[in-house]
């Protein structure tokens, strides 16, 4: 059981593992446009439809650091070190227990959303004995196995404006 436990934590450490700081906003972000050719042989910009993502995020213990949100899809399938975009949030915003963010601008794809609780702000997971002090979470998924999360475990299809429900776990 130590054996799988161990392995489960640095499978999920890598998993969440940054090396940079580096923001990409999502509010408002246009992620593409596809271009056509009319009847006429003119080559006209199409503008492909795009969707939000609100997440509710519940559980939360308490307000002290940032939620780190990485976006998986199946170009970038977790536990892909940056995943296709990054995205810290303050947890300022918290009420209660739950936080409500909503981010703009994805087309419709195969998504996964995975976070990290990390109430230090130091950009990476921390660990106590053997599990970690900081919680996390995934899209519309309570991992609770010893076993490392994969892609189709939290993985969904996005092709409408969502709603995610992350429910934290800590240890």
């Amino acid at each position: 059981m130590l054996k799988f436990t161990v392995l489960f934590i640095f499978s999920f450490v890598v998993g969440f593992a940054q090396t940079d700081s580096l923001l990409v906003k999502a509010e408002g972000k246009d992620v593409g446009n596809l271009s056509s050719v009319n009847n006429n042989g003119n080559i006209s910009r199409k503008e492909e439809k795009t969707y939000s993502i609100t997440i509710i995020v519940r559980n939360i213990r308490n307000k002290e650091g940032v939620i780190r949100f990485k976006f998986y899809n199946d170009e970038t399938r977790f536990p892909h070190d940056f995943g296709f975009l990054k995205e810290v949030v303050s947890k300022s915003s918290v009420s209660g227990d739950s936080l409500r963010v909503t981010f703009h601008g994805f087309k419709s794809q195969h998504m996964a959303i995975a976070l990290l609780d990390d109430e230090n702000n130091n950009v990476k997971l921390d660990f106590g004995w053997l599990l970690p002090k900081e919680g996390h979470a995934f899209s519309d998924y309570y991992h609770s196995a010893m076993r490392r999360p994969v892609y189709k475990d939290f993985a969904f299809v996005l092709n409408g404006d969502k709603e995610v429900i992350m429910k934290m776990r800590y240890y």
